[in-house]
């Protein structure tokens, strides 16, 4: 035995499937089309995304981010002054012949 066996009396469980009806169940990423675990999946959509990069890349945004999100107070347009019409520009004989 080794070291790092020597205190265990059952071996490591494996949280990998092992058999076929496990993986037919597993469900794949919308985005990437790999087979992922939905408990090992950092997505907040964990039943469509199998990690945080992948939601946010299918959707542009995250959940977690959404959630966070404060909506910005709209900025009242400026009032405008009564503005004088602009003078048009007075142009020159060479240029009022084109």
């Amino acid at each position: 035995m080794t070291a790092t066996t020597e205190d265990r009396d059952e071996p490591i469980q494996v949280s990998v499937p092992t058999t076929n009806s496990e993986l037919v169940s597993m469900p794949r990423c919308k985005r990437c089309n790999l087979l992922y675990m939905v408990n090992k999946s950092t997505s907040a959509l964990k039943l469509t995304y199998c990690s945080f990069l992948c939601e946010l890349g299918d959707l542009g945004f995250s959940m977690q981010g959404l959630e966070q999100m404060e909506r910005a107070a709209k900025a009242e347009p400026a009032p405008e002054a009564e503005a004088a019409p602009e003078p048009e520009p007075e142009l020159s004989g060479s240029a009022a012949i084109i």
